[in-house]
């Protein structure tokens, strides 16, 4: 007997926070729904997935992220799931899954989803990829940005028509445990949680802490990526080795929220911004850079929130550190419970609930 309809995620990797971690969440709550719902990744050999553990609704490839024969793989997926099912929807997410997907489905009654995670990208710089991504954004039936910040960058991206297809769909984030906080302590412990890229900014946040010279601090970066080696030689330059700290990937990552003081999301672009609520969640602090899609998140208007106007100008980062160590000595009790409060309005549960009825619309389509 053939299922009603089926939800085939497809990423390159489950390496991440962002993008990666939703489509975990997505998979496992989807299920939960009653709806099929399978993750398939190009591949997960990079060292960060060696300590994940797979359910049965993930797949791996085992194709390179930038390999054609990917299309292959993908296509006999699709066949393959198609025999067993009334209606097959394939949710796509990031760059080259974009582009393989559309191409892996031609021909098959299947409906395309795309979510865009990112203001921006670098393809972007280049004005001929306007007219291919639109060859492809046309293959799929909708487009889901995650904020209005998104959906609006989108909007002079795309043609008209195409743009009709884009709706809003409000990230959900992982809670973790509240943790009431008394006191700052002798020493202010700083915490970033990213892949080390240009986009995530950490130079920044670097380049301010090496001004507060009055107070002892500590900052840990959680996260791996290619800046790592730009990373060490600025804190070396800075004579910093003793405070910043590159953890890499950490699987206790609500340990590490707890023992912070003050989250910092230095970024230079950034959708959404999942690590803000995660941070929140427990009570953490946040000091943001003022982008579009981040600041629907970390807003101005939750006390706990600080946005930094000017992000580009570390005296900017500087003055709003110091404002919000102030608004802690004050009181960090009501600060933190400002934090958790504002997390509980970016529920997985109503993001799911959102994108099995965008699903179902699709499908009566």
């Amino acid at each position: 007997m053939k299922n009603k309809f089926k939800v085939i995620h497809v990423i390159t990797s489950p390496c991440g926070g962002g993008a990666e971690l939703l489509v975990r969440e997505l998979t496992q709550r989807t299920n939960n729904l009653g709806v099929n719902c399978k993750a398939v990744y190009f591949n997960y050999s990079a060292e960060c997935a060696k300590k994940m553990e797979f359910s049965d609704n993930e797949l791996n490839l085992n194709v390179g992220y930038r390999n054609v024969f990917s299309v292959i793989a993908l296509r006999r997926l699709f066949k393959s799931e198609l025999t067993n099912s009334l209606g097959l929807i394939i949710h796509v997410h990031l760059t080259w899954p974009l582009f393989f997907v559309p191409l892996a489905s031609l021909g098959l009654p299947v409906k395309l989803v795309f979510t865009e995670h990112n203001t921006t990208n670098s393809r972007r710089n280049y004005p001929i990829f306007k007219y291919i991504e639109r060859i492809f954004y046309n293959r799929y039936s909708s487009i889901v940005a995650i904020t209005n910040g998104v959906r609006c960058s989108l909007k002079g991206w795309l043609s008209p028509d195409l743009f009709n297809k884009v709706s809003t769909i409000m990230n959900g984030a992982i809670f973790f445990n509240f943790k009431e906080r008394k006191s700052l302590g002798k020493c202010i412990k700083f915490i970033s949680v990213g892949s080390l890229t240009h986009q995530k900014g950490f130079d920044r946040a670097i380049k301010a802490l090496s001004q507060l010279e009055h107070i002892d601090w500590q900052y840990e970066i959680i996260g791996e990526g290619p800046l790592r080696g730009e990373l060490d030689r600025l804190i070396i330059s800075l004579d910093l080795q003793d405070k910043v700290i590159l953890s890499g990937w950490h699987s206790m990552l609500e340990e590490k929220y707890h023992n912070a003081n003050i989250q910092l999301i230095p970024s230079k672009s950034e959708g959404f911004g999942l690590v803000a609520i995660e941070g929140m969640s427990t009570g953490l602090p946040v000091i943001a850079a003022d982008l579009d899609g981040l600041n629907e998140v970390v807003s101005n208007s939750v006390d706990s929130c600080f946005l930094v106007e000017n992000p580009d100008n570390i005296n900017n980062w500087v003055d709003t550190i110091n404002v919000c160590i102030d608004a802690l000595k004050n009181d960090i009790a009501y600060i933190s419970q400002e934090s958790y409060q504002h997390s509980l309005k970016f529920s997985l549960e109503k993001m799911t609930k959102d994108y099995v009825a965008l699903y179902r619309q699709i499908l009566e389509k």
